[in-house]
């Protein structure tokens, strides 16, 4: 008996000990998401901002999905077909459940695609569309204004989620309170500081294999990498090259350090001096040591960017010609533009990579006798004041969400997009929006990249953004998490995220 007694309690001990070889973290069978900015809404129609599709695209789930490869794929459509150039018709999934457990039909579509179009994040993907017809309760017909190439690209982007009709018009804000078909449902809210997240049992796709993600706001890069140390964060996204060392050598964490589809640079209000002036704008071209840094702030971990359209996106155009730092070239440019003591503001969010950044243009353009001065702004008041125009000039990233060069250039070149749905330069070129609009509507592959190369060179000619560089994505996980999918739009699914 007492052998039997004693082989028990061994047993036991062991129980224990393996209980806590696998939830050691203070987090338990949560996983811990830490990101640099509080999302400024989780509506997935409002913002093109990873800060907010990042979170909102766990409740969510758009028709399509993007798959590594950059092919389409149906997600909550069941399949589909164009009839001709400007009719697609689309068969929904049967059985798809919201998080309220009503099924998804083709009223809920037709009711988001109408959203769609008085959101400001959104309505940029779906202006080709003319109206969505219902044809019984899972099928719909999309008519086009124009033939889109673009459209299923732009139907599997977070921003064009399926919300629920019921729930949206009985006065639910989904600003912070999400509802929708997505592997996660809300639990709590908390201003936005710290999101919580349950598995939803009943996704279409098989519940996710954790049972919870949090979703934490922490500003700080060296409070980021701290928690990431302790175990407080699991998974710490957009981590500073500078931390990416640290990473590496502690044997508890994995370090994820890849290339994006986003392009970073300076957005020059041409509706305003000293950016009004065309000479004065390319001469920043050549002011600023882009390869200074990259090597400096983020330890080579990136590449000088020729183009606003990143290298990994369909319709990039490798011939253009860089602009070298040249600091004679760039005062030739000035005088050439007439403009003496020029001076401007510069916002920048509260990043502090990106205030680095700022301080090495600063000095830069100190330089060629430009006086740049420094405005850092919390990001929901950056994503205000840009988009309202209220502005000089910024610096800021743009990520192609895609992978396709449309959501790149249309929005945020095209006059038809000038204020928040994207072109915050203000920037209107006819040739330009010409290029860009045949691109839109040409359905040969090859065609679309003669367009999108003509654009590119009318893009860098005109310089209402002065392109910088293509940066690295580093991401620190513990290793205690496994299933990480990396996306290069850097807007992860987390639905296959489990804890061993």
């Amino acid at each position: 008996m007492k052998k039997f007694i004693y082989v028990l309690m061994l047993f036991s001990l062991f129980l224990i000990g393996c209980g806590e070889s696998k939830n050691e973290s203070p987090n338990g069978n949560t996983i811990v998401i830490g990101q640099g900015a509080k999302p400024k809404s989780l509506d997935p129609h409002m913002y093109n901002s990873i800060p907010d599709l990042l979170v909102s695209r766990q409740f969510y789930n758009t028709l399509f999905s993007r798959e590594k490869d950059g092919t389409i794929k149906p997600e909550l459509a069941e399949s589909y077909e164009y009839k001709n150039d400007k009719e697609l018709d689309i068969v929904l999934k049967k059985g798809v459940k919201f998080h309220d457990g009503s099924e998804l039909t083709a009223d809920d579509v037709l009711f988001s695609f109408e959203r769609m179009k008085e959101k400001p994040g959104a309505s940029v993907m779906v202006e080709e569309i003319d109206r969505v017809e219902k044809v019984n309760d899972y099928e719909i017909k999309i008519l086009l204004k124009n033939p889109s190439s673009a459209m299923l690209y732009n139907l599997a982007h977070p921003i064009t989620s399926i919300v629920n009709k019921k729930y949206v018009e009985a006065g639910n804000d989904l600003s912070i309170a999400p509802m929708g078909t997505g592997a996660f449902k809300l639990i709590a809210y908390n201003d936005g500081e710290k999101i919580e997240l349950e598995a939803f049992k009943d996704y279409f796709e098989g519940a996710p294999k954790v049972e919870k993600i949090t979703f934490r706001s922490i500003p700080e890069d060296t409070s980021m990498l701290a928690a990431l140390e302790t175990g407080e964060v699991d998974i710490a996204t957009g981590m500073p090259p500078v931390s990416t060392q640290t990473i590496e050598a502690n044997d508890k964490l994995e370090l994820i350090s890849e290339p994006t589809t986003a392009t970073e640079y300076i957005c020059l209000n041409v509706e305003k001096a000293p950016f009004n002036n065309k000479d004065f704008r390319v001469a920043l071209n050549y002011a600023i040591d882009k390869k200074s840094i990259i090597d400096s702030i983020f330890s080579g971990r990136g590449k000088v960017a020729k183009s606003i359209v990143n290298p990994n996106v369909f319709g990039y155009y490798d011939g253009l010609e860089e602009y070298p730092y040249d600091v004679e070239k760039a005062k030739e440019l000035i005088e050439k533009s007439g403009l003496k003591d020029a001076k401007f503001s510069l916002y920048v969010n509260d990043s502090p990579v990106r205030l680095q950044v700022a301080q090495i243009i600063q000095a830069n353009l100190k330089d060629v006798g430009i006086e740049m001065t420094i405005e850092t702004l919390e990001w929901g008041t950056y994503l205000q004041k840009t988009g309202e125009g209220d502005f000089t000039a910024y610096l800021g990233g743009w990520i192609s969400g895609t992978s396709d060069a449309d959501i790149v250039l249309y929005p945020l070149l095209d006059s038809k997009s000038i204020g928040f749905p994207g072109n915050r330069a203000r920037y209107s070129n006819p040739e330009f929006d010409k290029e860009v609009e045949a691109a839109r509507v040409a359905l040969s592959p090859e065609e679309r990249k003669e367009h999108f190369k003509n654009a590119q060179i009318i893009a860098q000619n005109d310089s209402p953004l002065v392109v910088l560089y293509n940066k690295n994505e580093n991401i620190g996980i513990n290793k205690r998490v496994k299933g990480f999918e990396y996306d290069p739009t850097t807007m992860h699914k987390f639905k296959n995220l489990e804890i061993k």
